[in-house]
């Protein structure tokens, strides 16, 4: 690569980094929608159940690519605020069901509300690039995305081959 690339490539890793990080402290802020409190994490699963009312916890951490114990714990947390309910299946009585409260609707609405309010913003800030612009970052995201996938599963296969031991690689 030229230098004048080197230095573009090494622009584009900061900004990935930048957001990254601003991503990141999104994510562990508590957010509030109407009187509610709501962590990033919660609001996922809020969306989740009421787009597919009765899904199961299993469902949900196959599509958060989360585990069980951890969206269970994220479930007891909204049915302790009140916004979550769980029925037992009446197909597997191994297996609940979850639906939002009538509180919970609420919050998903107020949640959805300023989803809309923060994309709206962020189309604004896009609104001077041409669509071939948008298309051409979309296009260098997506290999990026491939990137980083790559670097999970060679870090899942070298954790795992090495039986779980942290060598500091």
């Amino acid at each position: 690569m030229g230098k004048d690339r080197d230095q573009l490539f090494a622009q584009l890793w900061e900004a990935q980094d930048e957001a990254y990080d601003l991503m990141y402290e999104y994510d562990t802020l508590p957010h509030h929608y109407g009187e509610n409190i709501m962590y990033q994490a919660e609001g996922h699963i809020i969306d989740l159940i009421a787009a597919y009312p009765g899904i199961t916890i299993t469902d949900l951490s196959n599509i958060l690519k989360k585990t069980a114990s951890a969206c269970s714990q994220i479930v007891r947390k909204l049915k302790e605020k009140g916004w979550v309910e769980q029925s037992r299946n009446r197909d597997n009585n191994r297996q609940y069901n979850l639906y939002l409260t009538q509180t919970g609707e609420q919050v998903y609405a107020d949640h959805m509300t300023f989803t809309q309010f923060c994309q709206a913003e962020t189309l604004k800030l896009l609104e001077d690039f041409t669509d071939q612009e948008l298309e051409a970052h979309l296009k260098v995201q997506r290999r990026l995305n491939m990137a980083y996938q790559a670097d999970v599963r060679r870090s899942r296969e070298r954790f795992y081959t090495r039986g779980g031991e942290e060598n500091g690689d």
